[in-house]
Parts: structure tokens; C-alpha cells; sequence
């Protein structure tokens, strides 16, 4: 019996039934078993990180390579130079990661260290201040003396505490245990890293070749229609990825020099670490200003509580002249979408994947509303063009004038099915 001729004789082939009632099978067995299938999937996730990150990081230094090579040397016609001038941009743009992440371990971590070493050792005297001068201020209203008179707090306590939770315990078989866990996690995050960004060169190294496989297998799996298809939307999401890498990095580049020439100027402490942290949290666009700010006040605090509304208003005002100055011209139209789906995706991103969540969801937010746009553009323009097309297929459709009767012909004998023989050769055989 001939199998009929729909869509899942042609994705299960001639026997669809029993192939269907399989693939059936196996997703019933994946649902009962759904806890030993999440925790799988979650081992072959963590086993595969290092691979993932070293997939985005070679992305994301593409990008800055291929700027690169068009600075180094760009005019000349020279063979070595030409074949020595992606090298060059590599090895120029692993130097500039590297030099970044020592910013990082040198600058941040020092400061941020030092910073939270200050306001424990001067939080004691900052709150008797605070406790003596409510009492100063409050001093005729005997419910707010009563309140805050018994209020005590043993910050040695509090400390030992603090120390106590971060070890585990008090005992020095805890603590060198915990040191021992924390040696091994580190070494193991550094071993991550190094095959993050060894994988990284090697996919940069043979983008060329890796770029002409994938288009190979797409070929021969799609029809060419899909590949086109294909080929547009991975081309939209290219560009929304590396518009908004570009615009903001150079966003931030621009927002933690301004910071920590300001602070400098005005004297105010953490200049270097906070125009750091400010440039960096710049990355997450609209939220990521107040989070720089957030942490900067923070930190300004603890060296100089006076200072801490001083440096609000310093960066409430460079951030909104940057916001309406610099961020236009260097962002442009590169996400192509409205503040308010910008402001949705980094909400969404936040709180499902946090700070790399909110990284991903605002590019990835404007490739699909790119990809819709268009769509709804081509809808609207065929339909545009149906309405303009109407009504020339009414007027030829329209009775036309009837002409004259022609004379009639004369009738033709009816033709026979079967004619017969002819007689001449009938005779010679």
C-alpha cells in the first residue's frame, strides 16, 4: 500500500508510524526520568563552560581584530605584511585582555579589599557619631532618646562572627581545610581559563576555515531558500552583537575616563578603582550607570562619609551628559530598538542569568525585534502591492464590447477514431 504523501512521511521517511511512535517513546521515558536527563544535561553544561566561554571570547575579540587589522598598516602591499597582520592583531588584543584582567586583580580587588578593611575598622566610630548626634538633635523628645540610648552592638563579636561564618569554624583544622578548598577552587578556575582562552585562539586562528564548513553543512542539510533565510538572520544578530560590544565599550571606555578624571580633580578617594568599576558596569546598558554609582558611593563612604552626596551629584550630572551627548553618537541606531524593550530585556536577562544574562538579552532582544520588523515590513509591502494590483485585474476582468458575429465556416467532416487502412498499401502487401 502506498504511504500517503504529507509532512511526516517525508521527516520519518516511508515507516513515519513506527518512527513517530518511537520518538514518542523516548520522550515519555525522558519526562518520567526527568531528574537523571536535568542533571546530564546540567554535568555535560559544566563539563562543556570552558568550551562555551571560549566561544563567546573568541567572538567578542574577533570583532576588535578585525578593527585592528584595518589600523595595522592598512596600505600596504607587502606579502609578509599582509600574512603577519592578523597575528599581529591577535596577539595585540590577547595583550589588551590581559592587561585588563591584571587591571583587575591589581586595582579592584586591592581597593575593594581595603575599602571594606576601612569601613570595618571605623564603622564603631561612625555609628557613635550617628548615635551622638541623634541624641544632640532629638535631645527634647523623650521617645527617640529612649529608643536610641539602649542601643549597643559588640563589634568584636560581630567580627568573630563574620570570620567565623567565612571559615566554617574556629578551629584550625576548619581553616586549613577551608584554605585547602579554596586553593583547589582557584587552581581549577585558572585551568578553566586557560582552556577558555587557548580554545579562543584556535577558533580565531581558523575562522576562515570553520566559516566555509558551516556553510558547506548548511547547504547540504537546507534547501537554498533556507539558507538565504539562514544567512539574513545570523547576519542581523552579527550586527546587533557587534554594534552593541563596539558602543559599548567604547561608552564605557569614555564614561570610566571621565570618572576618574573628575574624581581626581575634585580630590575624592578611589579614583582609579571607581572610574574602573564605572567603565566596566557600563557595559549593561541603562541600569549599569546606577550600579557603578551605587558601588563608588560605597566605597567614597568609607573614606569620607562627607563626601559620599558630593560624589552623587558629581555622577548623577557627567552620567547624564553623557547620556544625552556621547551615547547617541557612539551607540547610534546599532541596537534599532525603542528604550522601553531595552529596558525589558535587561530585566529579563537580570533575572534569569544576571550580569551575563543582561549582557546577552539586550542583543539578542534586538536581533528578534530586527527579524520582526522585517517581517512586518514585507507583509505590509505585499499587501500594499495587492491593493495597487486590484484594480487593473477588475478592469481586465471587466465585459468588453461584443463583436460583430463572424461568417460562419464550413463544417469539417467528423473525424474517425480509428482510420482506415491505406488501400495502396494494402495492395503492395
Amino acid at each position: 500500500m502506498k504511504e500517503p504523501n504529507n509532512k511526516l512521511s517525508r521527516w520519518f521517511g516511508e515507516r513515519w508510524i513506527v518512527r513517530l511512535m518511537l520518538l514518542a517513546a523516548l520522550l515519555a521515558l525522558g519526562v518520567i526520568n526527568s531528574d537523571k536527563v536535568y542533571n546530564g544535561f546540567k554535568n555535560v553544561i559544566h563539563a562543556a563552560g570552558p568550551l562555551v566561554w571560549g566561544a563567546a571570547l573568541a567572538y567578542v575579540l574577533d570583532i576588535y581584530i578585525d578593527r585592528m587589522e584595518r589600523i595595522l598598516l592598512p596600505n600596504s602591499k607587502r606579502t609578509w605584511v599582509i600574512r603577519a597582520r592578523r597575528p599581529a592583531a591577535i596577539a595585540l588584543a590577547v595583550l589588551v585582555l590581559i592587561g585588563f584582567a591584571l587591571l583587575l586583580i591589581y586595582v579592584i580587588i586591592p581597593g575593594l579589599a581595603a575599602a571594606v578593611a576601612l569601613l570595618a575598622r571605623e564603622l564603631p566610630h561612625y555609628f557613635a557619631d550617628a548615635k551622638e548626634w541623634v541624641l544632640d538633635t532629638f535631645e527634647d523628645v523623650s521617645a527617640v532618646k529612649d529608643f536610641v540610648d539602649p542601643i549597643e552592638f559588640d563589634w568584636n563579636a560581630i567580627s568573630a562572627s563574620v570570620i567565623q561564618w567565612a571559615t566554617g569554624g574556629n578551629s584550625s583544622t576548619t581553616l586549613l581545610s577551608s584554605t585547602m578548598f579554596m586553593i583547589g577552587e582557584i587552581t581549577g578556575e585558572l585551568a578553566d581559563l586557560m582552556i577558555c582562552l587557548i580554545f579562543a585562539i584556535f577558533l580565531i586562528s581558523g575562522r576562515k576555515k570553520l566559516k566555509r564548513q558551516f556553510i558547506r553543512l548548511s547547504r547540504a542539510v537546507m534547501s537554498d531558500r533556507k539558507c538565504r533565510s539562514l544567512g539574513y538572520a545570523l547576519g542581523v544578530c552579527n550586527r546587533s552583537f557587534s554594534g552593541f560590544i563596539v558602543g559599548q565599550t567604547l561608552y564605557g571606555l569614555v564614561s570610566g575616563l571621565s570618572t576618574w578624571i573628575g574624581m581626581f580633580i575634585f580630590g575624592m578617594p578611589y579614583a582609579i578603582v571607581v572610574g574602573v568599576l564605572c567603565g566596566t558596569f557600563m557595559l549593561i546598558p541603562i541600569i549599569g550607570g546606577y550600579i557603578g554609582a551605587a558601588i563608588g558611593a560605597f566605597l567614597v563612604f568609607t573614606a569620607s562619609p562627607s563626601m559620599t552626596v558630593w560624589f552623587l551629584l558629581f555622577v548623577i550630572t557627567l552620567q547624564t551628559l553623557e547620556g544625552n551627548l556621547i551615547y547617541p553618537r557612539l551607540i547610534g541606531s546599532s541596537l534599532g530598538m525603542p528604550g522601553l524593550w531595552v529596558l525589558a530585556a535587561v530585566t529579563l536577562g537580570g533575572g534569569l542569568g544576571g550580569i551575563s544574562g543582561m549582557l546577552l538579552s539586550v542583543p539578542l532582544t534586538a536581533t528578534g525585534y530586527t527579524l520582526v520588523k522585517s517581517w512586518v515590513q514585507r507583509k505590509e509591502e505585499s499587501a500594499a502591492q495587492e491593493e495597487k494590483d486590484g484594480p487593473r485585474e477588475e478592469e481586465e476582468e471587466a465585459p468588453r464590447k461584443p463583436e460583430p458575429p463572424k461568417p460562419a465556416a464550413a463544417e469539417k467532416p467528423p473525424r474517425k477514431l480509428f482510420p482506415p487502412k491505406d488501400p495502396g498499401k494494402t495492395e503492395k502487401n
